[in-house]
């Protein structure tokens, strides 16, 4: 359908990399996804591996996010999560 951005299905790893590594390919895809310009999908398996990503890598900085914090991360994040 014209106008219509095109779609494209995402791991963990790949928004992991793209939070993380601010000049990665994953990062690009998220800030084109922010701006509209493509959409992101994911399972909400891939959210839950995200979770543990980022628990992970915090845990490792001695540092935590609330439940708060990752429901907020969630809903800015410009990926629509699929059961």
């Amino acid at each position: 359908m014209k106008g219509q951005a095109t779609s494209y299905t995402v791991s963990a790893a790949t928004l992991f990399r793209g939070l993380m590594d601010g000049g990665s390919s994953s990062r690009i895809l998220l800030d084109l996804a922010a701006a509209n310009q493509i959409e992101l999908h994911a399972t909400s398996a891939d959210w839950n591996d995200l979770l543990w990503l980022i628990s992970t890598a915090l845990r490792e900085s001695e540092s935590a996010y609330s439940g708060e914090e990752y429901a907020s991360l969630r809903n800015n994040l410009p990926v629509i999560f699929h059961s």
